[in-house]
């Protein structure tokens, strides 16, 4: 139980047998090499290089199930969301604090991700909006958002994802 404690990011409180979630820094870039950076209060894929490269935004992750997981950034004070408005899907960052977050509250699935592996990367898809995902356009320097056409090549949806040194 303690190895798997350990790997999913929950610590054990010892005056209870309650577990809290803790975040966990990652790196994430599409399979084109483009990185997340945030651009007016938008998050945006592109190229980040020589002065720019500390744009970079690394991903707060918060797993609450093996493979369910909160993204944030900003330290975790900034999440990633799935919001359904009529006919629209689209992604936002919401000014939340990822460690307030529950995977038994109704209201915080719009933040669940489902981590689905193949070889090498990882795709997104919302817990809330089934069979959206996390991607990013073949353009560089444009917003990451959520498509429900994963595999007709016009968005990119796959991505290296792995923990900050």
């Amino acid at each position: 139980m303690l190895t798997y404690a350990k790997h999913f990011g929950l610590l054990s409180h010892p005056s209870t047998s309650a577990w809290a979630l803790q975040s966990q820094l990652m790196r994430i870039w599409d399979i084109n090499q483009k990185t997340f950076y945030l651009r007016n209060n938008q998050l945006v894929a592109g190229y980040l290089q020589g002065p720019n490269v500390y744009l970079e935004e690394k991903i707060d992750v918060v797993h609450i199930e093996p493979h369910s997981l909160f993204l944030g950034i900003h330290g975790g004070k900034m999440c990633l969301s799935c919001v359904k408005t009529g006919d629209e899907t689209r992604l936002q960052l919401e000014a939340v604090d990822i460690t307030d977050l529950s995977k038994n509250k109704k209201q915080d699935e719009r933040f669940t991700f489902i981590r689905s592996d193949s070889g090498p990367t990882t795709s997104f898809e919302s817990a809330a909006c089934r069979g959206w995902f996390l991607c990013t356009a073949m353009d560089a320097d444009q917003p990451v958002s959520l498509t429900n056409t994963p595999n007709k090549g016009i968005m990119v949806t796959k991505f290296y994802f792995q923990e900050d040194e």
